[in-house]
């Protein structure tokens, strides 16, 4: 089985329309894609969601960014989600 995380589509689209290094979709769904969690293009992944997820991005819901905002601030918890299991599960 491979170690894959569960990440929302619109930040993931948004980063890759900007033609940023992008991990590879292992699976879809209608809003969630599922990528490798060793892909090497994953840090580029996580650091532009860092950006787009401080709190200095001034966005309430129905802004032009609202969706982007949120979605980047999923994609970074659920990759660091994924780096404290893996972490914990080697402490075990």
């Amino acid at each position: 089985m491979q170690n894959l995380i569960k990440i929302p589509q619109r930040f993931f689209r948004d980063h890759q329309d900007r033609d940023l290094e992008t991990p590879e979709i292992v699976k879809a769904t209608k809003t969630h894609f599922w990528i490798k969690a060793d892909d090497p293009h994953i840090g580029e992944l996580y650091d532009d969601a860092d950006y787009y997820a401080e709190p200095y991005i001034d966005a309430k819901p129905g802004d032009y960014v609202w969706g982007v905002v949120v979605s980047a601030r999923a994609t970074k918890c659920a990759i660091l989600r994924h780096r404290y299991k893996a972490k914990e599960a080697k402490l075990s």
